[in-house]
């Protein structure tokens, strides 16, 4: 109750400061301020022995011990996990009571289950059972695996792993995914949490096995925005088609991706969600081999299905790709993609560089208009295979870091160099949704315009970002207000936040959860319903920034401010 206080006083004595930024600013240039990546690596120094396996091992750039410090977590072909605590602006290495034996781990990731504010551990194994983890909230870990209801079946091939709560009971749910064949026959595996620290199998029920098919990744997304978590599933075979699961609302789930033109049959390798287009919906970017990775556009929203705009952003790539990111390593408001390249055969470093040469990872940035701008030959990398890779932000600076879990005895880090374009970091926390606020959808509004994104736990490939939300706002020294559609379909609006800031909204903790917030205005200012802040009775104009009545919010009106500071302002009752 205490919290709810806490953040409910903080946001109304924010609304005092929004009273001089309500009005549209018309400076909506972003800048590319020296825009660079920097490569971090021999900085921070992950160790990950990354020397075997087949076709790469995951990565989790989520916050393990809940100080809202970014860590770095690394699965092992050999199991021979690696825990790396953040501090803002270094890693050191952690060591838990979490072992895998020698087992070979694909995906590695943390979600608090059971709704107790820490964070569980996850991994699946390729030729061994998975493991679940939990944590009794002191960074001690109980495996629960071979009672918690998961299958502990020892020959499966199970890679990507997802969370998310598809029915909306606040719990999270968990898909995992099997690269089988006909002679290894399994499924992936749907298991509904029962909300007390145990799972229940529902995948016929569901209807989501998804065949005997060769998956890597899958992602739950509100794709459509009706309230309830959707289910894409990436398939590595040009005669197993990607499916789009759409949840019905009762437990079971129907196959739209023909419906919706993403039933694509090809060598996928990532389930990649992002708003590169700024548009309000989450677009789809699939690697693929050879022929070329797709890029499809979201027009759900407008009627339509998705378009294949691959070729007219550039983004085809046409090498075996993996994991894939958008990240806005400049915060000039426009998602940037970073796409991993690899092989697909066992590792053996590091002769694997002699056998099939070098291929470097792409990236592209975007300024809104196509194509994206391909500057792979400039970014800062080592020649690498990599497969996952994860975005979060490990030195606080506010601009995005990029891990890359590649092939060698170190992990790289690349980063976004401070080039004074302003961002927001955000980290949604539910109450009555799931703990994490997995499957919350984010949307920042600011004079430039906008940026959403959402909360993921497990989708690109064997890969999880940090849950901090990240918004690069360009030139943008306000934030007008942020809208967090919460899992299950509440909205809910937060204003008074300040640009250059990392913050928690917790649900339900917004001006319009907390009693009577017109009752905190001054005097000669009333409540306005449609801007959620204090205006003044005083001032006809509608912008009450706009001093001077030009239409605008500039220098001058911030002069006439400053002029009449401490003066009484009385209404002229002649009028």
């Amino acid at each position: 109750m205490s919290l709810f206080i806490l953040k409910c006083n903080i946001l109304i004595q924010k609304l005092f400061t929004r009273l001089f930024f309500t009005c549209t600013i018309f400076f909506t240039i972003s800048y590319s301020l020296c825009a660079q990546l920097v490569d971090l690596s021999n900085a921070v120094m992950l160790e990950t022995d990354h020397t075997g396996g087949f076709l790469g091992t995951g990565v989790s750039f989520a916050d393990f011990n809940d100080d809202d410090i970014d860590d770095l977590t690394f699965g092992h072909h050999a199991g021979e996990l690696r825990f790396f605590q953040g501090d803002g602006s270094v890693f050191q290495e952690v060591f838990f009571n979490i072992s895998n034996s020698t087992n070979e781990t694909k995906s590695v990731i943390w979600a608090d289950i059971d709704n107790d504010g820490d964070q569980d551990f996850l991994i699946t194994n390729r030729n061994a059972s998975n493991h679940l983890w939990i944590n009794d909230g002191e960074m001690q870990f109980t495996d629960v695996s071979s009672t918690c209801g998961i299958s502990t079946a020892i020959n499966t091939k199970s890679y990507g792993a997802s969370f998310g709560d598809y029915n909306n009971d606040g719990y999270l749910d968990l898909y995992i995914c099997n690269y089988h064949t006909y002679v290894n026959s399994a499924q992936n595996e749907l298991y509904l949490n029962n909300g007390d620290g145990t799972f229940t199998d529902v995948t016929e029920i569901a209807g989501v096995g998804n065949g005997l098919h060769q998956t890597f990744q899958s992602t739950w997304i509100d794709i459509d925005q009706d309230g309830l978590l959707d289910l894409h599933i990436i398939n590595d075979r040009i005669d197993h088609l990607n499916a789009f699961y759409h949840n019905n609302g009762d437990g079971t789930f129907t196959d739209m991706a023909f419906v919706w033109g993403v039933n694509i049959g090809i060598y996928a390798m990532s389930s990649t969600f992002g708003d590169y287009d700024r548009d309000g919906d989450m677009d789809l970017y699939v690697t693929n081999g050879l022929f070329g990775n797709y890029l499809f556009q979201n027009n759900l929203n407008a009627g339509f299905g998705f378009l294949d705009v691959s070729n007219l952003q550039g983004v085809g790539v046409n090498e075996l790709c993996w994991g894939a990111s958008f990240f806005d390593y400049n915060n000039d408001m426009w998602p940037d993609l970073y796409v991993a390249t690899g092989v697909s055969a066992f590792i053996e470093y590091p002769m694997i560089f002699d056998v099939y040469g070098e291929i470097l990872n792409s990236f592209f940035e975007s300024d809104g208009s196509p194509p994206m701008t391909d500057l792979t030959t400039t970014s800062p990398q080592a020649s690498q295979y990599t497969f996952a890779i994860a975005t979060g932000d490990f030195n606080s600076d506010g601009f995005p870091d990029l891990v890359s879990h590649q092939v060698g005895e170190f992990a790289s880090i690349i980063s976004g160099a401070p080039n004074g374009n302003h961002y927001l970091k955000i980290r949604p926390e539910g109450v009555i949704s799931n703990r994490n606020a997995i499957g919350a959808m984010v949307s920042v509004y600011h004079p430039n315009g906008s940026e959403h994104n959402v909360v993921f736990c497990g989708d690109k490939y064997l890969s999880q970002n940090s849950r901090h939300l990240h918004f690069g706002l360009g030139s943008s020294t306000q934030v007008d207000s942020v809208i967090v559609q919460w899992p299950g379909g509440g909205e809910e609006t937060f204003v008074g936040l300040l640009v250059d800031e990392t913050i928690v909204l917790v649900e339900g903790s917004s001006a319009s959860f907390c009693l009577e917030p017109w009752g905190y205005c001054g005097e000669g200012t009333v409540w306005d319903t449609v801007t959620q802040s204090c205006i003044s009775i005083f001032q006809e104009n509608l912008c009450p920034t706009d001093l001077d009545f030009d239409g605008h919010t500039a220098t001058q009106d911030l002069l006439i401010l400053l002029t009449q500071f401490g003066t009484f302002c009385t209404p002229n009752l002649g009028n």
